[in-house]
């Protein structure tokens, strides 16, 4: 993704800059996190990236164009209610025109803990059983791309955190590069091996931090100082990005910067 703009024109036909000037680079099996301030152009940002909408201006190489295929986790679980969990699952082997593997979808509702509420529907399950579903929908296809759109919203915290594990060791096991976009600090940070923030709109990346904890992350990594160390460096400059305090800082101060957090190994 190199320079990618993207502007939209409103009903009164005014034009409006969702995005400037965005340069980026996704590796193989790499997972990226996106956080910043609502209406910053991260879902838009999203769209792009899966091919959903074309930028405005720049242009985005994809290497594997001749199989992207893309997993997308929203926001809403978006199950259909008419459809059991295991009909739900087995939609996007459908929409590709895949044969259901009936074997494959067992394996996915098991690795989602989804085992025995396959004849379920949507609204018979509990919110985070629901997000399991969305997950499991999501990579039931064996994407080479899974793209989260705040794929963890509307749960309670225990559960958000049960969920974030989960899914954490999901993605790291199957070893999809992954892109989550969040306005959770401490889920960034813990899903992520790099953390790009952005600016207000037009959203342009200004800071990035890299992650280098354990792989495999439970709970308890954060108690984990560097944890701490990275949390603090986004939201600090999430906090120079807020509109009172912008009115007292030079461009200069927004230039991009890079802060590695590196796990202490015996």
């Amino acid at each position: 993704m190199n320079k990618i703009g993207k502007s939209y024109k409103t009903i009164s036909g005014e034009r409006l800059e969702a995005i400037r000037n965005v340069s980026l680079q996704l590796f193989r099996e790499e997972v990226l996190a996106i956080v910043g301030a609502s209406g910053c152009g991260k879902s838009t940002l999203l769209r792009l990236i899966s091919g959903i909408e074309a930028p405005s201006e720049g242009t985005i190489n994809r290497s594997e164009a001749n199989r992207f295929i893309l997993g997308f986790i929203f926001q809403d679980a978006s199950l259909m209610r008419w459809r059991t969990i295991y009909d739900n699952i087995k939609l996007p082997l459908e929409v590709l025109g895949r044969k259901a593997d009936a074997k494959k979808i067992a394996e996915t509702i098991k690795m989602v803990n989804l085992t025995g509420f396959e004849k379920a529907y949507p609204t018979e399950l509990s919110g985070g059983m629901q997000h399991r579903t969305a997950i499991a929908r999501a990579l039931v296809h064996e994407p080479n791309l899974l793209l989260m759109d705040e794929p963890l919203t509307g749960v309670d915290e225990i559960t958000k955190e049960i969920l974030q594990t989960e899914l954490s060791y999901i993605i790291r096991r199957l070893k999809v590069t992954s892109v989550i976009v969040t306005h959770d600090v401490p889920e960034a940070v813990l899903l992520a091996d790099r953390v790009l923030v952005m600016s207000p709109r037009p959203g342009t990346i200004i800071h990035e931090v890299k992650v280098q904890l354990p792989e495999i992350r439970d709970p308890a990594v954060k108690a984990d100082p560097q944890f701490t160390e990275c949390c603090m460096a986004i939201r600090e400059r999430l906090n120079i990005l807020h509109p009172l305090r912008m009115q007292r800082q030079s461009s200069s101060d927004l230039s991009s910067t890079k802060f590695e957090c590196i796990s202490k190994k015996d």
